[in-house]
């Protein structure tokens, strides 16, 4: 089975929230729509940004209506973050996913008490026997209780063969040489702040919150993790770290990344874009917005949209 639909420049999608507290199913088709646009490889919804552990079924169905609706039609590559607290949850989550036209999901290990090895494998292998012909992302996470290594997946690969790679967090970049070289034939992904050594080490693409901010920028610095001479994605990443640096300074008070997610989305790829994040999590306000926007205005011209 070829994986070529998994590589590149995928965008993190926050999850819209309209003013009575329902999935704004306007938004999702809009934001996919930019994220086409930009020239992005790909986008997902329900992780972290996307609020996967404040979403209950009735949000989620509604969510993944309007997610698949578009990205069937545009054809863009999708997953779905079908995480929850315990194994049949995450397959009533996949299973709604699938049967909407989700090839893939992504998941995380359930979190609140640390799996063992034995417990990790038969939740893996309870999903292969449920949904065989679905493909999954592990959402490889240290908040999940353990950080999953190569040794890790190539046992998971033994009793779930649908496993197409994974979302490597955290870091660590001798964590993932060692995943890479344990799993060539599994797709591992970064997060924006690692692509560049990601791309060094077999990375074959990376998830993004800054897509929100600014797609083309986004899109332009995978591009340029592919060159042999990665001087550009490097200039990019640190523009990028010091943004962050900067910008989180400023709002201190606001700490859950949906929220920050808004803000940037905002900000950035959609200016009518809610800012509510789902309670007891502090949800940003036009203050932060503005704040970011003058920041970039002044400081960083490159990432205004």
């Amino acid at each position: 089975m070829t994986h070529d639909w998994l590589q590149g420049a995928w965008a993190a999608m926050p999850t819209p929230w309209s003013a009575d507290g329902r999935i704004d199913s306007g938004i999702v088709a809009e934001l996919v729509s930019r994220y086409l646009a930009a020239g992005l490889n790909g986008v997902y919804t329900t992780g972290t940004d996307g609020e996967m552990h404040v979403l209950d079924m009735y949000d989620f169905r509604s969510l993944v209506d309007a997610f698949s609706a578009v990205t069937i039609a545009t054809g863009l590559p999708a997953q779905v973050g079908c995480t929850w607290h315990h194994t049949d949850g995450v397959i009533e989550r996949a299973r709604y996913a699938s049967e909407h036209g989700i090839a893939r999901v992504q998941i995380a290990l359930p979190s609140w008490i640390t799996l063992s090895d034995y417990e990790m494998l038969s939740f893996f292998e309870a999903i292969q026997i449920a949904l065989p012909d679905l493909e999954i992302i592990h959402y490889n996470i240290a908040s999940s209780g353990r950080f999953l290594t190569g040794k890790d997946y190539r046992a998971i690969l033994d009793v779930a063969p649908n496993l197409r790679g994974s979302k490597h967090t955290g870091g660590n970049v001798a964590s993932l040489i060692e995943i890479v070289q344990a799993t060539p034939e599994l797709r591992h992904f970064v997060v924006d702040q690692q692509i560049v050594p990601g791309a060094l080490f077999g990375a074959k693409g990376f998830y993004s919150f800054v897509a929100n901010l600014n797609p083309i920028f986004t899109a332009e610095l995978w591009r340029n993790s592919q060159l042999s001479d990665l001087s550009a994605a490097a200039a990019q990443r640190v523009l990028l770290d010091n943004l962050f640096r900067e910008w989180l300074a400023l709002c201190p008070e606001i700490t859950a990344s949906p929220a920050l997610a808004k803000i940037a989305t905002r900000a950035g790829i959609f200016p009518d874009m809610p800012l509510a994040a789902r309670a007891p999590y502090r949800s940003g306000e036009e203050r932060h917005v503005q704040e970011l926007r003058d920041l970039i205005a002044e400081k960083y011209p490159q990432l205004a949209m």
